[in-house]
């Protein structure tokens, strides 16, 4: 099967496009900046690299022609609330017109296996009960939320009016060995750095009085191709743990895997002005495809330091 990735240089992207390529499928994955080539752990081998920037109409169109793909994953998106926060335009022009813009172009070139799009928690925004189930109204708190839940419903309209196959799987904390920007690897980041400096330290922290919903990328990317090749385009699926973990106990496990003595620092520049106590999904129908998670979070916890100690912190 041929597949296209949009956003493949991304970090689910590449755990992906790598599972792809393993399970024998011909990739063509898609970057914006040639920046996002490099890195480390480097780009899987095997991929057709394509840069694309979703809001040019006629390079999506060009690219979905000359791919003719059998399956498309849609995992390209302005992926950062902050920068929504600061350019709300620019991160609906990518995310929601962008998403137009696809879709258009599949329904003159419809792939046969279907299209998986990577919806987002951000989506659910304010829930009244937890655990947060699919049939949950979406109400998105800050401009990126307002982005995915937008690509969800435009999902299911073309879906329904256009006889494609989209599938929508709304995905929740996702994290692995090489990540950035989440509270996980910025700590194995920081307690790496300590070491380095061969001396006792102080790990820094904000928050640690919340809970999330945090996956494994290993098994997400399981779960994502359960979600393409037996969901139901009516409807959404949650991707998650189906349980929360308490930042305190990330932070604590850091520590004591450390290989310096660390003490805990409240540092009050890392606190959010606003932060919701948990997360959690129910992942009910997603079980129900035949998906239960196989990575403990302690694993995903020491493959990530031990990445950080290998590859530096940036």
């Amino acid at each position: 099967m041929r597949v296209l990735i949009t956003g493949g240089s991304g970090f689910i992207g590449r755990h992906l496009s790598q599972s792809a390529i393993e399970l024998g499928h011909e990739v063509v994955a898609t970057y914006l900046a040639p920046t996002e080539l490099s890195g480390n752990p480097p780009l899987p081998s095997g991929v057709r690299w394509e840069r694309l920037d979703l809001k040019d109409r006629a390079g999506v169109e060009r690219l979905v022609e000359s791919t003719d793909a059998d399956g498309v994953f849609h995992l390209g998106a302005q992926a950062y609330a902050g920068k929504a926060w600061q350019s709300p335009a620019d991160t609906f022009e990518t995310n929601v017109l962008g998403t137009v813009h696809l879709y258009e172009a599949l329904r003159r070139h419809p792939p046969h296996a279907g299209v998986f799009l990577a919806s987002s928690a951000a989506a659910y925004g304010a829930v009244d009960t937890l655990p947060m189930r699919e049939e949950a109204l979406l109400r998105p708190v800050n401009p990126y939320g307002v982005s995915k839940a937008c690509q969800d419903m435009l999902s299911l309209q073309y879906a329904l009016n256009f006889d494609l196959r989209i599938v929508r799987g709304r995905l929740f904390i996702t994290t692995g060995p090489g990540k950035t920007g989440d509270v996980l690897n910025d700590f194995a980041q920081r307690v790496a750095q300590l070491e380095r400096q061969g001396q006792p330290g102080k790990l820094r922290v904000g928050n640690l009085e919340v809970r999330r919903d945090i996956s494994d990328v290993r098994d997400i990317v399981r779960a994502i191709w359960i979600v393409f090749e037996r969901g139901d385009p009516r409807q959404p699926i949650n991707i998650g743990a189906g349980q929360s973990f308490s930042v305190r106990g990330i932070a604590e496990s850091l520590v004591r895997l450390s290989r310096v003595p660390l003490t805990l620092e409240p540092d009050p520049t890392l606190l959010r002005p606003t932060d919701e106590p948990e997360i959690r999904s129910d992942i009910s129908r997603l079980r129900a495809l035949g998906y239960s998670p196989t990575i403990p979070l302690e694993r995903t916890i020491e493959d990530s330091l031990e990445h950080w100690r290998k590859f530096g912190t940036g």
